[in-house]
């Protein structure tokens, strides 16, 4: 019973910073917070999108509809313009004619010379009749007779409607259209019929209402028609019609019963007038007409008070608002297959963080008492909340009075074996629980937390205390299918183990490297392993523990993330040597004097070399003496230097103890090293730089000193004059004299050029005593004589004048 209630008191231990997954982690793979997220991309992506594709569309539809309201409109406007121009044209035939003496004397004499009429018919007939397309006969009323002549060409015409129209009794308009239709008889047998508007004119009427005498010209509608299927294109297999309504709204030119659609047409624009009530002389609107939607549009004629109707189907307007449709419709899918892309690429991205979370948490042990989770949120809250309650379980354990004294227990029985007695032991063993076989060998193992520095300023003493339970976790659970074991932590950068082998093995230094790959994976920390050679007795377990503490200092020399043991250390210890070679230590002080970097960096690299075979105290040793050695050449070189490098040695000294590892500090120390190397350099180049100006400044100064020359430079300026020379030559890339020369060269073609004064007055001036030396480096540096040279400049300056 002891036995099974230990093995749940470790399997707890082990499961407390485990992090949970639910029995539905399978179901967190379909990932439903990047579903949502999916969705909300592509709603606001396509909603914008259709937003602007519908809203364009409905434009579009509405620009086209305008734009063919425009050209019908167009179209009823030349119709109507060809209207007006009948109308005129009638209306100047009509007052011509009717003040022609032979024409009223037609209409208004008793007895008729038929010789005269019919010579005055047939000269209407070719004059006006046939000249005028739209005109199709003319009747001469006379009232007295009651007899009208025609220019038909029948002797006997008779028109039914005119008679009637004639005798109705109601007002005849004078100069107004009148749609009618002309039926006649000719020669006593049926004629026919033809639509036309006819116009009257005339002056008096007698007591019947009668006209006494009237001019009566008749248009041809049929002209009228053709004129306007002309002009609009009419094509009938599209069912586009235009008919003209007249001042009492009949069709002009058509029977209603012989057309139904042109009945309807006019019915529609009477519906849509009367419920408008708009007074819009052009407009346009949709109807239904024989179960088909059309486009009405509509356009009144002022001067003849008729109406223009042009009716054409919907959808062949809206044809070209179909394919709009359509390529509206491509386009919105083919920016929405984009978006879908983007809206998954993007959602990826955002929801990568928290996948990579979910799965992390995902490799821990399942536990039911999560449950299923609607989402990844609630799966991570649960898990969360989960691991808070056994994080406060662990802190309930830690505290709690057992593992109080088995903490101690193992403390006491690392540092003093020696005086624990085997029944102390035994006692301790049973009531603490502990998992070892003291009669079997025994390990001592030492874990260290790398950038310990870093590790405690980052981190709270709570989360040092929970990543040193962590550590202890994974390391007695990875280490615990193999070996028993038992871990404490010593409360400063390490956690002690105690493991039952017979020493160190690859076995064993495996078991250590999944270890550390779990802490850098769960914790982000590094940590290095020392495993210590066995005791055989448990009496012999402090002396272990010590030399396995001593031991881990190892890992100045072996970096980070060791697994060290006193075999792979032996060589070192074994190592005599008390420092590093003195040629390196000499090749790297006259590097660092002659500011080479790279001889300095080389020599530097082989020091490390060298100390990383070394014990670790000759070590320690060494690097304090390369220190040392660092500091009296900078010294040296500073007593040496205008502008001395300054170096806080005490930091540096002090970083090397709180480096962990050798390469730690040999960065440190190649850092250093550039540091002087570039500073003595920029102080060096600062010095030089003055210098040089130093030299300028006193040539362009006393060039007319006819002693000025190299050494009185340096004399001067308390240097040698090989240093002046060489730094000069360096800068300027000019020899000390070549720039005196140079300097008085130009300063007498100053004087030359601005004064009057002689050559041997100038050469005074500059400081030059030999004329024909001045002479042969005049030309040498201008190619011309002094003489010709101002000559030259002066001929320059007249020219310029000019």
């Amino acid at each position: 019973m002891d036995k099974i209630e230990r093995q749940d008191h470790e399997r707890t231990k082990v499961n407390l910073l485990r992090i949970p997954i639910s029995k539905s982690s399978k179901r967190h793979k379909r990932r439903k917070f990047l579903n949502t997220i999916l969705v909300w991309i592509i709603v606001a992506m396509l909603l914008p999108l259709s937003t602007f594709a519908l809203i364009a569309y409905n434009m579009s539809g509405q620009a086209i509809l305008n734009n063919e309201y425009q050209a019908n409109k167009k179209i009823l406007f030349q119709v109507k313009y060809n209207i007006d121009y009948m109308d005129d044209m009638i209306l100047n035939s009509v007052i011509s004619l009717y003040y022609n003496p032979e024409i009223r004397s037609i209409m208004y004499s008793e007895e008729i010379d038929f010789i005269e009429l019919m010579k005055e018919i047939n000269s209407l007939q070719t004059s006006i009749v046939n000249s005028n397309p739209f005109i199709r006969s003319i009747y001469l009323y006379n009232r007295k007779s009651d007899t009208y002549y025609t220019t038909t060409g029948e002797l006997l015409f008779k028109d039914a409607n005119f008679d009637k129209l004639l005798h109705s009794g109601r007002e005849i308009p004078i100069l107004k259209p009148i749609p009618r239709k002309m039926e006649y008889e000719a020669g006593g047998s049926a004629g026919g019929s033809e639509n036309v508007v006819s116009y009257f004119m005339y002056d008096f009427k007698d007591d019947n209402n009668l006209p006494m005498g009237a001019l009566i010209v008749n248009a041809s509608t049929d002209w009228l028609l053709q004129n306007i299927d002309k002009v609009n294109l009419v094509d009938q297999s599209k069912q586009e019609e235009v008919i003209i309504l007249d001042q009492e709204t009949d069709i002009v030119g058509h029977d209603p019963e012989q057309r139904p659609l042109l009945a309807a047409m006019r019915q529609s624009y009477l519906d849509y007038r009367d419920a408008a009530q708009s007074d819009e002389p052009t407009g346009y609107f949709r109807t239904e007409l024989d179960g088909e939607t059309y486009l009405i549009t509509y356009a009144n004629v002022e001067k003849m008070n008729w109406t223009l109707i042009k009716a054409q189907k919907f959808d062949q307007v809206f044809r070209k608002v179909d394919a709009l449709k359509t390529t509206f419709l491509v386009t919105t899918c083919v920016f929405l297959t984009i978006a879908i892309v983007i809206a998954v690429l993007i959602s990826r991205r955002i929801y990568r963080p928290i996948g990579d979370l979910v799965k992390r948490v995902g490799h821990a042990e399942p536990l039911s008492r999560i449950g299923e989770p609607k989402d990844e949120f609630t799966y991570l809250n649960e898990a969360f909340r989960h691991s808070i309650d056994l994080i406060n379980e662990y802190h309930r354990r830690k505290s709690s009075e057992q593992e109080v004294m088995k903490s101690y227990f193992l403390r006491k029985l690392l540092i003093d074996s020696t005086s624990m007695a085997e029944q102390e032991r035994d006692q301790a063993a049973d009531a603490y629980r502990i998992a070892l076989d003291f009669r079997r060998p025994m390990v001592v193992c030492i874990v260290k937390i790398d950038d310990y520095q870093a590790f405690r300023q980052k981190l709270s003493p709570f989360d040092q205390s929970l990543c040193a339970f962590g550590i202890t976790n994974i390391s007695t659970e990875l280490l615990g299918g193999s070996y028993p074991c038992e871990a404490v932590d010593m409360k400063n950068d390490f956690v002690a183990f105690i493991v039952n082998a017979a020493g160190p093995s690859e076995e064993l230094e495996g078991l250590w490297k999944q270890a550390q790959h779990y802490i850098e994976e769960y914790f982000h920390l590094s940590v290095s392993v020392f495993i210590g050679d066995p005791a055989n007795d448990c009496r012999e377990l402090s002396e272990k523990y010590y030399e396995a503490l001593n031991g881990t200092a190892y890992r100045m020399l072996f970096g980070k993330s060791c697994i060290l043991t006193n075999e792979k250390i032996r060589g070192n210890e074994e190592n005599g040597q008390l420092g590093y070679s003195a040629a390196l230590e000499k090749k790297l002080t006259e590097a660092i004097k002659s500011g080479n970097t790279a001889e300095g960096e080389e020599a530097l690299s082989k020091i490390f070399v060298e100390l990383s075979g070394f014990s670790y105290n000759n070590a320690m040793f060494s690097a304090m003496n390369l220190v040392n050695s660092i500091k009296a050449t900078v010294e040296e070189l500073n007593r040496a230097k205008v502008e001395p490098v300054r170096v806080n040695f005490g930091s540096l000294t002090k970083r090397l103890y709180e480096a962990e590892t050798l390469a730690e500090f040999h960065r440190q120390l190649l850092a250093l090293l550039k540091d002087i190397l570039s500073k003595a350099e920029s102080a060096e180049s600062e010095k030089q730089t003055i210098l040089v100006e130093a030299i300028r400044e006193l040539i362009e100064a006393d060039y007319a000193n006819p002693a000025m020359c190299l050494q009185f430079v340096a004399d001067k300026l308390g240097t040698s004059s090989k240093t002046v020379s060489r730094l000069f030559n360096a800068r300027m890339n000019l020899s000390v004299a070549d720039y005196i020369t140079e300097t008085r060269l130009a300063k007498a073609v100053e004087w030359m050029e601005s004064t009057n004064l002689t050559t041997k007055e100038i050469l005074q001036k500059i400081g030059v005593e030999n004329e024909s030396y001045f002479y042969k480096l005049f030309k040498k540096k201008y190619g011309t004589t002094p003489k010709e040279y101002v000559l030259s400049r002066n001929l320059q300056r007249i020219q310029d004048k000019e």
